[in-house]
């Protein structure tokens, strides 16, 4: 299995510009970490691709961008962070989520709801940064291509694909392509054909990885690799930031559990790590934001 990883380039003589990824390594982190069910790998997977790839299609990369979706349905929320590092990290309200209709259909789970973009910038365009639109299927791909074409203002094409296997995540990664000012619509008509044809996002993933879906994607097409990057699975949580969100409760919440079990154990949402608080600790005032 290779590491994960995103490649960025262009085709069609530089018509179209697209951005790739390989996150099938750091998905199995995610998953083992997290006690994911089949179901909650995909949704994740779709959210964590999506993210990373919107992180790098930003004319203006963001120092780290924020995708979540809020639905209605068993799955609940999902949130996906991609950092400029290439360290990306996420969380599912309900892990152990069980699909009704089929074990990878993510959209009955979702339900109704929303998708929500954040980015939060460095240098001169300090701040944070917030869109969002409603998910128009439920199924991530589609819904990133309704945002990117309502917010941006960008026509593009998103691929996603997730596939778990019996002993894990056997792939997961994708692919957004934007058509750039000018685009030939002869150019545009084959990238359409191309895309049609694809049997599943998956399939070209589990058997030749991103390589594969990009050659399938831009057959006919020049193609031309322009920089990548190196991705991984890693959270920013440590004691002294999980120990804010406790003294957040407040005091008389704090000393109950102290009472009551001789102190307090956190755990974080996107990396499974476990902190053990003793009643001092808990009583403390030097809470640091998450």
């Amino acid at each position: 299995m290779q590491p994960s990883r995103l490649d960025i380039g262009l085709a069609g003589r530089g018509t179209f510009r697209w951005v790739a990824a390989d996150l099938t390594l750091a998905l199995e982190e995610a998953r083992r970490r997290l006690d994911l069910s089949p179901l909650a790998s995909v949704a994740l997977g779709r959210a964590l691709v999506g993210a990373v790839l919107l992180q790098r299609l930003s004319l203006k990369v963001p120092a780290r961008l924020i995708l979540e979706v809020r639905g209605d349905g068993p799955l609940g929320s999902v949130r996906a962070e991609a950092e400029h590092t290439g360290r990306v990290r996420g969380t599912v309200a309900n892990p152990r989520v069980e699909g009704t209709d089929g074990p990878y259909r993510v959209s009955r789970a979702l339900g109704a709801g929303s998708l929500f973009v954040t980015r939060e910038m460095t240098g001169s365009a300090s701040g944070r940064y917030t869109s969002q639109v409603a998910l128009v299927s439920g199924e991530l791909g589609d819904d990133l291509t309704h945002y990117l074409e309502q917010s941006e203002q960008i026509r593009s094409a998103v691929l996603l694909g997730v596939l778990p296997t019996s002993t894990g995540i056997g792939a997961a990664g994708g692919l957004i392509v934007e058509a750039l000012p000018g685009t030939e619509e002869g150019d545009l008509l084959r990238l359409e054909r191309n895309i049609h044809s694809l049997e599943g996002v998956s399939s070209y993933l589990s058997t030749g990885g991103v390589p594969r879906l990009l050659a399938a994607t831009f057959e006919g097409l020049e193609l031309e690799t322009l920089d990548h990057q190196a991705l991984e699975y890693g959270c920013r949580c440590d004691r002294s930031r999980l120990l804010g969100y406790l003294q957040a409760l407040g005091t008389e919440e704090l000393e109950d559990l102290a009472e009551e079990d001789g102190g307090c154990e956190a755990v974080c949402s996107f990396c499974g790590n476990r902190y053990f608080y003793d009643p001092c600790e808990l009583s403390g005032d030097h809470a640091t934001a998450l």
